[in-house]
């Protein structure tokens, strides 16, 4: 009886250390499948200098769907009306296991169609924050866009509906 309570006990420790690994190092997909939805900016500076005014960024919405983002703006036509413009698409990839957490964006469509970029992320709530920039430079290791950096440091929030 005391070797059945001793392998159970042991089966138990087993169960919890393979679970709460699993907990501390996510699946892509998890990662993933909590940036689906549409976000609006927050924060976008690149080499530290803000990139627009807040009036813009209202006009501003990126879509996750998938493992791809939907870079939208939203401008009016000649009469007024509001024209929704895709600015760009990009494939993205996650990697949650590293430390900070890795992404890599390459862009389908739009001016940048065929370039790379890389960064690091972070979720939090309903807020993602990343930085990033060009492929040929190493990736950013905090979340800062320095002046001649080359990186984009970007804070999004999700939209609830």
């Amino acid at each position: 009886m005391p070797r059945i309570a001793l392998m159970l006990g042991i089966t138990g420790m087993a169960i919890a250390l393979t679970l709460s690994a699993q907990a501390a190092n996510p699946k892509p997909d998890d990662d993933l499948a909590s940036l689906q939805g549409n976000w609006k900016p927050l924060q976008c500076e690149y080499q530290g200098v803000p990139q627009m005014p807040a009036e813009v960024m209202k006009q501003v919405t990126v879509v996750f769907d998938k493992s791809e983002y939907h870079l939208y703006f939203v401008d009016k036509d000649k009469g007024g009306q509001p024209k929704v413009l895709k600015l760009a698409v990009a494939n993205i990839g996650l990697d949650p296991t590293t430390s900070p957490k890795t992404m890599t964006f390459e862009f389908a469509e739009g001016p940048f169609k065929g370039q790379k970029r890389h960064g690091i992320y972070e979720i939090a709530g309903n807020q993602l924050k990343i930085c990033y920039g060009p492929v040929d430079k190493a990736k950013p290791t905090g979340f800062k866009a320095d002046a001649n950096s080359g990186f984009f440091l970007e804070t999004w929030a999700r939209q609830v509906k």
